[in-house]
This record gives structure tokens, sequence and C-alpha cells, in this order.
């Protein structure tokens, strides 16, 4: 009996969400000396998402499985996952003689934050495997490194984002939201989408104490008044993106619908797990080209 609870122990340790990021707003302002934007943003993380598996190996392998693993980069220097490991043996001094094996259900270049996500979840996984903190300040600069979304993702749980998305504060008390995404499956490059981007305003540097997210009420009144600085040119190379925002803002309960990140994913707020169930059924009915995924968001990334 020992054995066996000890089995499905390490099995269970060895496995790790990847859930889909999503930004309720971004603010963005003027791109720094560094090269990156100064951010403002409240993220939240989705039930939906990709999940990894690490199994003990000779040297290192990454397999990708899923209906986007074709669209990941093959060279190992252009997948996020493969060098977050690659990192973590360097930082540490070790070997990684384990196969991870993403599962890939997050659409590609869908402002989800699918990459990023999957790079944080194998730092935890390794990390767990080692017996290492992932936590050391070591293992956040390679975070960084790896891109600005990645240190929120390494956390997966309600956060306000500022500077260039490295400062990373937990929301303690957030409402569960249920949501549907929608991705027209065009792909978008983050890039481009900065690239069109003409900054306006600096960035309005909310007190995150001074908000209330605790209930969907308070978080909708608070959101209402926010908005995405990148949906303007994101729509200007994706015109679809409109469509999908008018499609979602019409749909019946829909309480606020918007462009998560750098698109072109939009999401709709409903009020509880029928409406949004409900409006992906008749959504898919009528596009069904389009990717939909109704969901929750999730407070913890286990």
């Amino acid at each position: 009996m020992a054995g066996i609870a000890d089995t499905t122990s390490d099995e269970a340790r060895r496995r790790e969400r990847a859930p889909a990021k999503l930004n309720l707003f971004l603010h963005v302002g003027a791109r720094g000396s560094d090269g990156y934007h100064a951010l403002e943003s409240l993220v939240v993380f989705s039930d939906f998402g990709d999940r990894l598996h690490l199994e003990p190996a000779r040297g290192f392998e990454l397999i990708r499985t899923g209906p986007y693993a074709t669209a990941l980069p093959d060279r190992p220097d252009e997948d996020l996952t493969a060098r977050a490991v690659a990192g973590l043996a360097e930082i540490f001094g070790r070997t990684a003689d384990f196969t991870i094996t993403l599962d890939k259900n997050i659409p590609v270049a869908a402002g989800l934050g699918g990459g990023s996500a999957d790079a944080a979840a194998a730092i935890r996984l390794v990390c767990r495997e080692w017996g290492v903190d992932p936590g050391d300040a070591r293992v956040r600069e390679l975070a960084a490194g790896l891109g600005a979304d990645v240190p929120m993702c390494l956390y997966s749980r309600p956060a306000w984002i500022a500077g260039a998305g490295e400062h990373v504060t937990p929301v303690d008390a957030c409402a569960e939201l249920d949501l549907l995404l929608v991705n027209p499956r065009v792909a978008l490059s983050t890039a481009q989408v900065f690239g069109a981007y003409v900054p306006g305003d600096p960035v309005a540097d909310i007190d995150p104490a001074s908000v209330d997210l605790a209930s969907t009420a308070s978080a909708l009144a608070f959101l209402e008044h926010q908005h995405n600085d990148l949906a303007a040119p994101a729509q200007g190379l994706c015109p679809v993106i409109s469509d999908v925002l008018e499609e979602l803002t019409q749909a019946s309960d829909c309480r606020m619908a918007r462009m998560s990140g750098s698109g072109p994913t939009c999401f709709a707020i409903f009020d509880n797990e029928d409406s949004c169930k409900r409006a992906a059924r008749e959504l898919a009915a009528r596009h069904p080209g389009w990717w939909l995924s109704p969901t929750r968001t999730r407070h913890t990334n286990r």
C-alpha cells in the first residue's frame, strides 16, 4: 500500500498545468531604453490550458502533442519550454535527465500567453523534480529573461502587473469569472501589434489596494472603466477581431467583452456557466470556423 501511494505521489508531482493567461485590461505606455513598454494590467488564469508531464530518462527530450503541437518552433533555441529547462540546468549545475511531454491545447500567437505559460510550468515542474526553490532570485531572473509574461505565469494566479511585466502583485480576493474565449483562428504576432501601437498617455498607476475585486459585480464595475490599449492596432492588423467582439457583446447575458493581450483572442464575461455555454453553442453554430472555449478563472496553478 505504501509503495502504491508513493508511486501515485510521484506521478502527481510530475504533472503540471499551464493555464491560459487573460488580460482583463491592459494599459501600455511608452517603450523604455530596454526595448520594453511600460505595462499595467490585471491578469487572471483559466481552467483551460496546456499540460506538461515529466518522466525520468537519459538526457533531455521535449515531446509536443495536442492540436497545436505542429505550430510550435522546431529549433530548441526558439522554444521557450526547452530554453527554460536549459536555463535551469545551467543555474543549478544539473543534467536534465528527463523527458517532458507538452500537450499543446492553447492556440499559438493568440494573446493567451501560451508559450510563456508552458515555460513557467516547466520551471515549476523541474524545480519540484530537483527539490529547488522556484522563488530563487536566479530562477526569477531566468523567467524575466525568457519574456515579459513568464514571471506572471510562474504565479498563475490573479495578479496586478506593472513595469515590463516583471512586477507581479498577487490578488488575494478576486472573483471567479465564467468566461467564453473566442479566437477566429488567425495568428497575430505580438511584435507586429506593438509595432503598430502609438503610445498615448502614461499608464494610470492604479493602486491595487483601492480596487475591490472580491465579487463579480465589483470587478465588473472596475473593469468597465479600463481598456486594452492594443485593441485598436490589433483590429487594424486583423479586422475580424471587431467581428468577434461584436458577436460577444450581442450574446445573451454577456456582461463585458474585450480582447486579451495582443490578440486576436477575445473573451466575454457571463453571469454563470450555463449562460456561457449557451453563448458558446450559439456562436459555434454561426461561426463553425472559429475556436471557442467556455471556461472559468482559477486561483491556483495545480
